[in-house]
């Protein structure tokens, strides 16, 4: 075969990307762990640097340096030395997917097998990498396409779409806020079983009487009665606010 000088500006295929992912099943549990996590952690506002990956996944920072080295060379994600971690569209796709399939498992987890709020998340973690795209789907038929998991947290639908809710920590609603819980963290499982003992979930309405700060302690309305809540706890529930109320405050 003859070489065609037309050739020359004809596209070239990365070398590095030649084996890119086209579906979730091509992705080790690893790699989605790497962009579950990255998700959470650009989602929050927060800048998804190596230190934080390394927090957020409780690995040393020597594999995150290779795990981020990984999902650059398979196209999911782009970094530059000293700079935040950055996935590409087809990175946050896939990280979209891996939410969806960890949100509807909790979801299942809570609703048919009776799991405590407390114990969907690592159980969650271990099925989202072996089930696949079909059996999730039919999951989410059978649970009628919910639109929060367990904890308050959206459910991204099958087309990738999130809608994340406006709201804002319960620590820095003023005295004399009022709002409506959307959503808990899942970080801390001591945190979640305080909620659930103190009857803090998503949907319920919560106002706040007192903040005093040099004791760590916010003093909430919760169900007719007032509860006093330390201020780690307190930043773990986000609140919706009314109309307006937001702007004072800051997301």
């Amino acid at each position: 075969m003859t070489d065609d000088p037309r050739r020359v500006d004809a596209p070239r295929v990365d070398a590095r990307r030649a084996d890119a992912p086209t579906g979730l099943a091509d992705l080790t549990p690893t790699i989605q762990a790497y962009l579950m996590a990255a998700h959470y952690l650009g989602s929050g506002g927060d800048p998804v640097t190596p230190g934080a990956l390394a927090d957020r996944l409780g690995a040393s920072p020597s594999s995150v340096t290779e795990g981020v080295r990984k999902l650059a060379a398979m196209g999911l994600a782009e970094h530059r030395p000293y700079a935040p971690v950055e996935l590409t569209e087809t990175g946050r796709s896939f990280a979209v997917a891996m939410v969806r399939r960890h949100r509807i498992l909790e979801t299942f987890l809570a609703r048919c097998l009776e799991y405590p709020w407390d114990e969907v998340h690592a159980e969650a973690d271990a099925l989202e990498h072996v089930v696949s795209d079909r059996f999730v789907d039919a999951l989410d038929g059978f649970l009628d396409h919910p639109r929060r998991d367990p904890h308050g947290d959206p459910i991204p639908t099958r087309d990738g779409r999130l809608d994340q809710p406006a709201d804002v920590p319960l620590d820095r609603v003023p005295e004399g806020g009022t709002g409506v819980v959307t959503r808990v963290s899942d970080r801390d499982n001591s945190v979640l079983r305080h909620l659930a003992e103190i009857g803090l979930r998503p949907d319920s309405p919560v106002g706040v009487v007192s903040r005093q700060v040099e004791l760590g302690i916010i003093t909430v309305t919760l169900g007719g009665r007032e509860v006093p809540v330390g201020t780690p706890v307190a930043a773990a529930v986000r609140v919706r606010l009314p109309s307006g109320d937001d702007d004072e405050v800051g997301a």
